[in-house]
């Protein structure tokens, strides 16, 4: 005979007779579905910016000519707007999806990246750093795993013997692409390919730390973004004092970001007068002047990775 329900302690809630006969409730069915079709605010924008460039195609040669055609490169940056969604099912299901027409692994996704052109490539991995930085810790860590395997695809494409002088070609490339293109659309894909393209040769250059130093003590602005990378990828102290002082007196906003992201990678390993210097350097650039070349703007990336900082150094 069932035993009464005490009605003064509560009914027990559906969801909860369901837990407890080993069933999965509707609620948290609707909510795993959400998780999993939730797509991060940050990873939309980019998306939709690279889908909006992939159609337009400038010839800036002696005749300037402007299309809009919808193309490969197109479709492929569509079909990546629900690359994290499909991330979060191969990480429930095991790293394998299986469907209809046959299994679906992680690396059958290799294919469409490596389909893009070197130049969407370069743009995608330093458009998702971008992003990286300005997302919760979570969708960090999701967006960086995405952006390691994006670099890899490119390296992969240049053999180890040919990277330096790759890299070198691209540092001067950026360098006239900011004397000769006007501002626009067009010159912001170019050069944020070349950095993330450097961006991914980085780990396998090998220039010593003389050179390093050099290059981000060059007056050459694409020699020092070149520099940014490598200091970034090494993670390494010793180049603290020269990314600081670019920190301080960057020529723009985008090499500060550069620098800034490479002395995050450093934090670990600093004394506690490095500490101090960059904690003073970060205050006095977050006081906002851009005639002052102090780039530190709220709401940008760049106050983003400053607070990060800060918070490390708990201050």
């Amino acid at each position: 005979m069932r035993e009464p329900i005490d009605k003064s302690q509560g009914m027990v809630s559906k969801p909860d007779k369901e837990e407890e006969s080993g069933q999965i409730s509707r609620q948290a069915v609707e909510w795993l579905l959400k998780q999993i079709i939730d797509i991060p605010r940050n990873w939309l924008i980019v998306i939709s910016i690279f889908i909006l460039l992939s159609t337009f195609q400038i010839n800036w040669g002696q005749e300037k000519s402007f299309k809009f055609q919808v193309n490969n490169t197109t479709a492929v940056f569509v079909a990546l707007t629900w690359l994290p969604s499909v991330l979060k099912i191969f990480a429930l299901t095991g790293g394998a999806l299986k469907t209809p027409a046959g299994e679906i692994t992680g690396s059958s996704m290799m294919p469409m990246l490596r389909s893009l052109s070197s130049d969407s490539l370069g743009f995608l991995i330093e458009q998702t750093k971008l992003a990286e930085d300005g997302a919760p810790p979570q969708q960090q860590l999701e967006l960086r795993q995405m952006r390691h395997e994006w670099q890899k695809v490119y390296a992969s494409r240049v053999p180890a013997s040919e990277a330096r002088q790759l890299s070198e070609r691209l540092a001067e490339h950026y360098k006239e692409l900011r004397k000769s293109m006007p501002y626009g659309a067009q010159r912001t894909f170019e050069m944020e390919s070349i950095a993330g393209r450097m961006r991914a040769l980085a780990p396998q250059l090998n220039f010593t730390a003389k050179e390093i130093l050099d290059l981000l003590q060059s007056p050459d602005q694409g020699k020092r973004l070149l520099g940014l990378s490598v200091a970034e990828s090494s993670g390494d102290a010793i180049y603290f004092d020269a990314v600081l002082h670019l920190i301080n007196h960057s020529e723009t906003a985008f090499e500060q970001t550069c620098a800034l992201r490479a002395v995050q990678k450093m934090l670990s390993k600093l004394d506690t007068q490095q500490k101090e210097k960059l904690v003073f350097v970060l205050n006095e650039q977050r006081n906002h002047n851009p005639e002052e070349k102090r780039w530190i703007k709220p709401d940008s990336n760049r106050w983003l990775i400053s607070d990060r900082i800060l918070s490390t150094l708990q201050v």
